[in-house]
């Protein structure tokens, strides 16, 4: 199954996983969709809604909310139990 680009939050660091590579966040991004991603985990969506990015939590480059990588993981492990 190959991952989407997006940008996650990992050990309380902003990362960017592209390609199968997971880096460190440089800089403040702006997603296709206007959404603004901040270094320290500050999301301001395009309505000028403001949160935090919890532990594992991920968004798309369009914007999209991702599921949570732990959550992602469990059900493989959830899966790969009933085989």
């Amino acid at each position: 199954m190959e991952r989407k680009d997006m940008i996650m939050m990992k050990d309380g660091k902003m990362m960017i996983m592209r390609n199968d590579e997971m880096m460190p966040m440089e800089m403040d991004m702006t997603m296709s969709d206007g959404t603004k991603i901040m270094m320290d985990g500050t999301v301001m969506m395009p309505d000028g809604t403001v949160r935090m990015m919890a532990e594992g939590e991920s968004m798309t480059m369009d914007g999209g909310m991702a599921e949570r990588m732990d959550k992602m993981e469990g059900n493989m492990e959830d899966k790969t139990e009933d085989m």
